[in-house]
């Protein structure tokens, strides 16, 4: 017999349940309790049996396939009883041609390390902001992939309520980072004149950084220091390098591994701001972070 990853307070509170919801079908977008542990294998069951309605969209009914594999891993791999049941019912709800919206955040107890510096639930509220822009650009002219990418988030922020590495390493997160995709994403830190160290804006940037990177999965990230035209080339070319390398040792503090992370300085040359020689120019005291 499979046992229920989740805590025990969770187990009991669905056999206090007990079978008022049994059979019931119906799918809330942020019901009490997600799913039902003794109705699991029968909403499972119905989900692999089922035919999407007649009329209903071919996104929903790519819904209702993919939230059917969904389901029966859990069920039968993974154990987790009541979110299987739960996945099956919004299965079961897309091919009657209700609405299902990807979860909400919120919904899902996701925690952070107290000293950790990026909040996943900011990271996973950011992805599902990119989801929504994607799935209303190719609901209808790409359904099936629009499907499994909503499918692919739901199961990602599911693995993620039970263990972050888990969530985060997994393989549905990783496959939906290959479907949304994205070019490259350009974040500024600036510096004070003659500062190497981060101020508290700066940090923020960093911080932003980190969690696009971890967001998005399996990216390479280059980092860029730079200074304004004040002072000798041999001085400011030192200078860039220590800015790169405090906005490059704030990266892997934030999570982002070291053997991603690419580093150049290039002093006073490559000017955001093109000025004579000598002029103190802050949009030109910054270090740039390149993730790809």
């Amino acid at each position: 017999m499979m046992i229920e990853r989740k805590s025990f307070h969770r187990y009991a509170m669905v056999i206090a349940a007990g079978l008022f919801m049994a059979g019931c079908s119906a799918w809330s977008y942020s019901p009490p309790l997600r799913g039902n542990y003794p109705t699991a294998s029968m909403n499972v069951a119905a989900l692999q049996a089922a035919q999407p309605a007649p009329g209903v969209s071919p996104f929903n009914g790519d819904l209702g396939t993919h939230y059917g594999r969904l389901s029966h891993s859990l069920l039968n791999n993974e154990g987790m009883m009541d979110d299987a049941d739960y996945f099956a019912r919004k299965g079961l709800a897309a091919d009657m041609g209700k609405v299902v919206p990807p979860e909400n955040v919120g919904n899902w107890a996701i925690a952070t390390p107290n000293d950790a510096p990026v909040g996943y639930g900011v990271v996973l509220n950011d992805t599902r902001k990119r989801l929504v822009g994607f799935l209303d650009a190719n609901r209808d002219r790409n359904a099936d992939t629009a499907a499994h990418a909503q499918v692919l988030f739901d199961c990602w922020i599911e693995h993620t309520e039970w263990q972050i590495a888990y969530g985060f390493n997994g393989r549905c997160h990783t496959e939906l980072m290959a479907i949304l995709g994205g070019g490259q994403q350009n974040f500024v830190v600036y510096f004070n004149f003659n500062k190497s160290d981060l101020t508290a804006d700066g940090q923020k940037v960093v911080d932003n950084a980190a969690a696009y990177y971890k967001a998005n999965g399996m990216l390479k990230v280059a980092i860029a220091g730079y200074t304004d035209t004040s002072g000798t080339a041999a001085y400011n070319m030192g200078l860039s390098h220590s800015r790169a390398d405090v906005v490059r040792a704030a990266m892997i503090k934030d999570g982002v591994p070291s053997a991603k992370i690419s580093t150049a300085w290039y002093g006073k040359t490559n000017l955001a701001v093109p000025t004579p020689d000598g002029v103190k120019e802050p949009r030109n005291r910054r270090t740039t972070i390149a993730i790809q």
